[in-house]
């Protein structure tokens, strides 16, 4: 665990449910792209999910599709509502960012408002490991909230920050500088909820690791 997943790890302790029951009513889209993500595999393909908080939408969701689901997240709190919550997955205490050797390689990985708020370097530096995780030809299926770089401070369920610019060329550059192929970014609008108190656009990028090369025989 690297000293910043530690530091977020105990952050998302204090929130426990509170996270969950913040976004409750603001799911559609998210709902909605990991039904995609799940039409698009075969049934017991491996999933991956980071950052999986509770277990709630989306680690149900994949399970209820018949996935074989492995959720990581900093949080040990989450990862107990998460067993508890989908006791049909498997949930592990993994950071992004640290050691992540022993999780393995996945038909697909969904990390859905995990990297936000990361400057470029660290956001590709997420996206890189993201790609390595995944086998060569699968899928990632990455959300991150839109900033337009001169908002004012957002209020985060109990905390305020200061966003970071990221726009839809933003991410697809990112995709690129991380070596993956980019089919989309999808632009959907938020409602307002209690975790975020303004309307605004969510990110959702489609993006597939590199099948390799096949040479011609000799």
């Amino acid at each position: 665990m690297t000293p910043e997943g530690a530091y977020i790890g105990r952050s998302f302790d204090s929130l426990g449910l509170k996270y969950e029951q913040a976004f409750a009513d603001q799911r559609q889209n998210q709902v909605a792209a990991v039904e995609e993500l799940s039409n698009r595999l075969a049934r017991g393909a491996r999933v991956l999910d980071v950052g999986c908080g509770t277990g709630r939408p989306t680690g149900e969701q994949l399970c209820a599709n018949g996935l074989d689901v492995t959720g990581i997240d900093v949080s040990q709190v989450m990862l107990d509502h998460a067993r508890r919550q989908v006791p049909e997955g498997r949930f592990v205490l993994a950071d992004l960012f640290g050691d992540t050797s022993r999780l393995g390689a996945y038909d697909a990985v969904a990390c859905l408002y995990c990297l936000v708020n990361l400057p470029e370097p660290r956001f590709v530096d997420g996206l890189r490991r993201l790609a390595g995780l995944v086998r060569p030809g699968g899928v990632l299926l990455v959300a991150v909230p839109e900033f337009q770089g001169t908002e004012e401070e957002v209020r985060f369920v109990d905390w305020t920050y200061q966003p970071l610019p990221c726009l839809r060329e933003d991410i697809q550059r990112y995709a690129e500088l991380a070596g993956l192929e980019v089919e989309r970014v999808d632009v959907h609008t938020e409602s307002v909820s209690r975790g975020r108190p303004a309307p605004g656009n969510s990110l959702y990028l489609w993006a597939t690791t590199r099948a390799p090369t096949r040479r011609p025989n000799s």
